[in-house]
């Protein structure tokens, strides 16, 4: 049975395109994440593509003038190396191996795509955000070619990518940012990327491997167990 997604090629470029404007807000360079011209755009592209869930997360963010500088600092505080890390190996309980293979088996993924991350760990939500776009752009590109096998590829790695990794801790994780007031900022786009997730996940008919959450997960962002959302809502 086929595992590609049944909505038309041009949702899964606007999905594309959230998930790389996702990752470039909750990334270092802070100053995308206070950006009028960054959040419209991800504003429009999820409304364009119906995910009306993860659009209305974004009500409370705002592009107000801030202090880039002090803004810079609370993203490396916190989401560097700070509690709420923002690596998928530091929101999963850890095995007797560690993390290493579970960085091994991304960066395979990885390499599959010609995907590379450079000066950073695999893990990074930015690098899993940006290759789930590579991903859909890839499907899309082959859907459109009508090169059926090449497509079905990007679509499985899609849904095991989902399933093993991206799915199972950015949930739990932008549940902790919004337990933190210094973390308000990037609140809305952690809690739109986690229902972006999830409605990624329904239409593809995933349930993510999801382990029990390192710190708690139960404020701000409703845990997705096997009751995934109505994204269109």
């Amino acid at each position: 049975m086929s595992s590609t997604i049944a909505y038309p090629i041009q949702r899964l470029r606007q999905r594309a395109t959230a998930f790389a404007l996702l990752a470039r807000m909750l990334g270092p360079d802070v100053r995308a994440l206070v950006d009028d011209a960054t959040l419209d755009a991800l504003r429009t592209v999820l409304v364009d593509a119906g995910d009306h869930a993860a659009h209305r997360r974004l009500a409370t963010a705002t592009g107000d003038p801030v202090d880039v500088d002090a803004l810079a600092g609370t993203w490396v505080r916190w989401f560097d190396s700070g509690r709420v890390a923002a690596y998928e190996g530091s929101n999963v309980p850890a095995n007797a191996a560690g993390v290493t293979p579970r960085l091994a088996d991304i960066a395979g993924f990885y390499s599959a795509f010609g995907f590379a991350v450079h000066d950073d760990r695999p893990d990074h939500i930015v690098a899993e955000l940006e290759f789930m776009s590579l991903l859909l752009i890839a499907e899309a590109d082959a859907r459109s070619s009508d090169r059926a096998d090449q497509a079905e590829i990007a679509a499985d790695a899609a849904r095991v990518f989902l399933r093993d990794h991206l799915g199972t801790w950015v949930t739990a994780w932008a549940a902790r940012v919004g337990e933190i007031d210094q973390l308000a900022p990037w609140f809305p786009v952690a809690a739109a990327t986690a229902e972006l997730i999830g409605c990624e996940c329904r239409d593809r008919h995933v349930i993510p491997l999801r382990p029990n959450p390192v710190l708690p997960s139960d404020q701000g962002v409703d845990v997705l167990g096997t009751d995934l959302p109505d994204c269109g809502d």
